[in-house]
C-alpha cells in the first residue's frame, strides 16, 4: 500500500503521472501494443513479396480475366482475415494495456505474459466496445462532426469500464457516459494530444521515409526493401506512441473514480481485508468512583 497513491487528480496530474508510468515501464507497454502491429507488419510483408499489385497489372503484366477474378477474389478473402485478425489482436492490446495500468496504478507488479492472460475470454467482449464505439462516433461525426468528438470524449473510459468492471459493450459505455460527465473536455484533451504526438511521430519518422519511396519508385512500383523500412517505421511509431493514450485513457477511469465513487476509500478498506475486523471504539476506563 506504500507505494499506491490513490487521490483526486487534475488533468495536468494525470497527463504527467501517464508519461511517467510509461518511462518506467517504457518495454512492458511496448511489448503489449507490439503485438497487433507485428500481425500489420507481418501482412504489409507478405503483400508486398506476393507482388499483390499484379492483380492490377501493374508494370505491364496481361493478365487474363479468369486469373484476375482469381487473385481479386483472394486478395479479398485475405483482407477480410487480416482485419479479423489486426482488430482481434489491437482489442487484446488495448484490454492488455489497461490490465497493465491497473495493476501497477494499484501498486502490484505487471508483465506482458500477465497482462495479455487477463485477456483471455475478454476479446470478443472489447471488440464489441471498439465496434460500437466507433459506430457511434462515427454517427455524431456525420451530424456536422462536433457531436462525435463530444461523444469521442464521453465514451473515452468504455474500455477500462468493460475491462476492469466486468461489463458488457453497451454497459460499459452507458458507465463511461455517467463517469465522464462533467470532464469531457478533460478527455477530449487527451484524446487531442494524443493525436498531436502521433501526427510528430509520423512526421519525423514515417513521412521522411514515404517521400523517398515515392521518389526512387521505378515504373510506380517502390523498391523492395524501401517498402519493407517504410513498414518499419511505422511499426516503431506506432509502437512507441499507441501505448500512450491507452495509459492516459485507464488513469482517467480511476480518477475519476476517486472523484466521484471514493474509490480510494474502497480499495483501503478492500486491502484490509476480512481479517482485520470491525474498527471499534477503544474500552473506556473504569470508574474510581
Amino acid at each position: 500500500m506504500a507505494d499506491v497513491d490513490l487521490r483526486p487528480m487534475s488533468l495536468g496530474e494525470v497527463l504527467d503521472r501517464t508519461f511517467s508510468l510509461y518511462r518506467s515501464n517504457f518495454w512492458l507497454f511496448v511489448g503489449i501494443m507490439s503485438m497487433p502491429l507485428v500481425v500489420l507488419f507481418a501482412f504489409q510483408v507478405g503483400a508486398v513479396s506476393l507482388g499483390v499489385g499484379a492483380a492490377f497489372g501493374i508494370g505491364g503484366r496481361n493478365i487474363g480475366p479468369g486469373a484476375t477474378a482469381g487473385i481479386v477474389t483472394g486478395i479479398i478473402v485475405g483482407v477480410v482475415v487480416f482485419l479479423v485478425a489486426y482488430l482481434g489482436a489491437y482489442g487484446a492490446a488495448q484490454a492488455a494495456t489497461v490490465f497493465a495500468v491497473s495493476d501497477l496504478y494499484l501498486g502490484r507488479s505487471a508483465t506482458v505474459r500477465g497482462s495479455f492472460g487477463k485477456v483471455r475470454g475478454r476479446i470478443l467482449r472489447v471488440l464489441g466496445v471498439l465496434i460500437l464505439t466507433g459506430l457511434i462516433v462515427l454517427v455524431g461525426c456525420l451530424a456536422l462532426f462536433v457531436p462525435g468528438m463530444i461523444l469521442l470524449a464521453r465514451t473515452g473510459v468504455s474500455v477500462p469500464v468493460s475491462m476492469l468492471e466486468d461489463e458488457s459493450p453497451s454497459a460499459a459505455i452507458s458507465r463511461s457516459m455517467e463517469l465522464t460527465k462533467g470532464f469531457g473536455w478533460s478527455m477530449f484533451v487527451i484524446f487531442f494530444l494524443v493525436w498531436i504526438l502521433q501526427m510528430m511521430a509520423a512526421a519525423l519518422v514515417q513521412y521522411p521515409l514515404m517521400f523517398l519511396t515515392l521518389a526512387t519508385a521505378k515504373n510506380h512500383i517502390a523498391p523492395f526493401l524501401l517498402l519493407i523500412v517504410q513498414y518499419l517505421s511505422s511499426f516503431i511509431s506506432s509502437a512507441l506512441i499507441g501505448p500512450i493514450g491507452t495509459i492516459a485513457l485507464s488513469l482517467m477511469y480511476y480518477n475519476l473514480r476517486v472523484r466521484k465513487e471514493a474509490f480510494d476509500l474502497q480499495h483501503l478498506m478492500s486491502s484490509l481485508g476480512p481479517s482485520s475486523g470491525p474498527v471499534t471504539e477503544p474500552p473506556s476506563a473504569p470508574s474510581t468512583a
